[in-house]
């Protein structure tokens, strides 16, 4: 996944005002379960859930939820369960590796610049797939954390230069480490406070 320069500055930055603010910043990997069978345990659970909803009009409902909504029809509750046992074995994983290494991950909020309003649209009327594609650099990096849980928030902490959008900067904490989430972001809006930005109004 390529990622945009300003979300790569907006990283930077954070880490740089945590390192004036006394705390320690290492790099290190996080040991991340494999990818497709993360997605595919996350997909039947959500999937599933979605499609207990009651609908006033399905025929309104749009292409790519109607197509997520009848693929989770095809669940039985036999692969429901073991994809909610594998998302909480895959989570467990990852959250050790967590507590082994650091305190709080930071990352980029998205690998993307804000898109335009109804970008994940695009080739959803030909595959209604598109959307889910279309929304992977959006979510790259805040997905896996609504499986495994954890507390996380995102900071506006940066202002690309060339647009004037806003570019967010994600902190992940540990389970039930709220506190230290919500300290560390503090001292983040102190530093890199934004409430005097005007960014250009587009017509």
């Amino acid at each position: 996944m390529t990622v945009d320069p300003a979300c790569r500055t907006a990283v930077q930055r954070a880490l740089h005002a945590l390192e004036a603010a006394g705390h320690h910043v290492v790099d290190t990997a996080l040991p991340l379960p494999p990818t497709e069978e993360l997605v595919g345990a996350f997909t039947t659970v959500w999937n599933t859930g979605a499609a207990g909803v009651p609908l006033t009009d399905p025929d309104r409902v749009e292409p790519h939820n109607r197509a997520l909504r009848d693929a989770a029809h095809a669940v039985d509750s036999w692969a429901y369960a073991q994809a909610v046992q594998r998302a909480q074995r895959l989570s467990r994983a990852l959250v050790e590796g967590f507590l082994a290494g650091f305190d709080l991950l930071v990352t980029p909020t998205m690998a993307c610049l804000p898109p335009r309003i109804g970008a994940w649209r695009a080739g959803t009327a030909e595959d209604p797939a598109a959307a889910l594609r279309n929304a992977y650099p959006m979510g790259v990096f805040t997905s896996v954390f609504n499986v495994t849980g954890q507390p996380a928030l995102s900071l506006p902490l940066h202002q690309d230069p060339a647009t004037g959008l806003p570019v967010g900067v994600q902190l992940v904490a540990a389970p039930w480490r709220e506190d230290l989430l919500l300290q560390v972001a503090r001292t983040l809006e102190e530093a890199l406070p934004w409430s005097g930005r005007r960014p250009p109004v587009g017509r």
